[in-house]
């Protein structure tokens, strides 16, 4: 199916996204991570649009969502990505959302949980924590590295984090894609923050699906799931064999825990 993507001018910032199934009552949306862009659920907006309005979105920095001049970390906060996404929502006169975020998309739904919890029917997220404490050392080893290589071996670096043939060959063209600049100046807005806080004083019903080969993330996330189980209202699935990018990995598994943990929300 060909789809064709359409941009507005938000915050100065002309963001690119895609609106399928548009009869339809309720609204997913989908929020990639760093480097990756709308096309990551391109097999989602297959499934979903029968019977959801299913909206992809290219955050500022990626895709067409760019802005031809010399961007500053200040500019990719991520409570600025998150208002992209609140104020997109508001022209489209959509008030509620089932919230899909993977890796910085989920960092950004954890923003919107925050600010705006009254959007969100519902919050799912894989590949992200909802703490994270980088030192300075190592951040500034990153973003020395990546200064250094050149945008088509990142990519290639960064399909290690599939675990089949077809997502590894997705995320190194995704991420091969990006623009080094935005790489850089987002790199410092995601390597410490804390959503604890938010988690427990939050009630809207979260799942995390969790990839039993993302190591990184895996070795951050025990706080975040400790206190969603004592909140409640929470569901965690462990999926084996899938690693950063579970709707790349498996994705017809994917969308049948996805499906079911929205429509066991209205019965």
């Amino acid at each position: 199916m060909t789809y064709t993507t359409k941009t507005i001018e938000i915050n100065h910032i002309p963001i690119e996204f895609l609106l399928t199934g548009e009869k339809n009552s309720e609204t997913i949306v989908f929020i990639h991570g760093l480097g990756a862009n709308l096309s990551q659920f391109r097999l989602q907006q297959d499934y979903f649009s029968k019977n959801f309005k299913v909206i992809t979105i290219n955050l500022r920095g990626h895709g067409k969502s760019f802005q031809a001049h010399t961007y500053e970390p200040s500019e990719f906060t991520l409570s600025l990505m998150s208002t992209d996404i609140i104020e997109l929502l508001a022209y489209l006169k959509i008030s509620k959302v089932h919230f899909v975020g993977n890796s910085l998309g989920g960092n950004i739904g954890y923003e919107i949980l925050r600010s705006h919890a009254h959007l969100l029917k519902s919050f799912t997220t894989f590949g992200t924590t909802g703490q994270l404490n980088k030192s300075k050392l190592s951040l500034k080893i990153l973003k020395c590295i990546y200064k250094i290589i050149s945008v088509k071996t990142i990519g290639n670096l960064s399909k290690a984090a599939g675990q089949t043939r077809e997502s590894k060959d997705k995320i190194e063209e995704m991420i091969s894609n990006i623009n080094k600049v935005t790489l850089l100046s987002i790199l410092p807005n995601i390597a410490k923050f804390d959503y604890l806080p938010v988690i427990k004083t939050s009630s809207v019903p979260v799942m995390i699906m969790k990839g039993e080969k993302d190591r990184d993330i895996n070795k951050t996330i025990k706080n975040t799931i400790t206190e969603f189980e004592n909140r409640g209202n929470f569901k965690l699935h462990k999926i084996k064999n899938v690693g950063h990018f579970v709707n790349l990995d498996n994705p017809v598994l994917f969308n049948r825990i996805l499906e079911d943990f929205i429509l066991n929300l209205n019965t």
